[in-house]
């Protein structure tokens, strides 16, 4: 009997640490892209701000050209913002395993962090710009 239990018991220890390992995985991402997320969505803001005073030097300027490819840059990163809040929904695989969970997680910190670098990238080039 013992000879039995010992192999069941083992098992269910290691199956029992092999899924807290891949919950705590999960978590681990679900943070890290809601924290990409936190660190891009008051960026939103400024680039409304940036597309305001973009616009007006492009009424007067002879760079009118490139203010208004910065204007569409930040409009760019505004749209994939609200295209990705749209569409990230983590409930879709809630009752999916955890390899699909982690997958899944995967792809949308890979998306929200071509987001930030996209905001960031047109938030500094439309600043720089503007200092001229």
């Amino acid at each position: 009997m013992k000879k039995i239990l010992l192999p069941i018991a083992m098992l269910t220890l290691t199956f029992s640490c092999d899924k807290a390992q891949q919950e705590d995985k999960q978590k681990k991402l679900i943070d890290e892209v809601m924290a990409i997320h936190d660190e891009v969505m008051p960026k939103m803001e400024e680039i409304m701000t940036l597309k305001s005073e973009l616009d007006s030097v492009a009424k007067v300027s002879a760079d009118s050209v490139q203010a208004k490819e910065l204007i569409s840059a930040l409009d760019s990163a505004d749209i994939k913002m609200s295209v990705w809040m749209e569409e990230y929904n983590p409930e879709a695989v809630k009752e999916k395993g955890s390899d699909e969970v982690i997958k899944y997680f995967e792809g949308e910190k890979k998306r929200i962090s071509e987001v930030k670098e996209l905001t960031n990238t047109s938030i500094t080039k439309a600043k720089q710009f503007l200092e001229k």
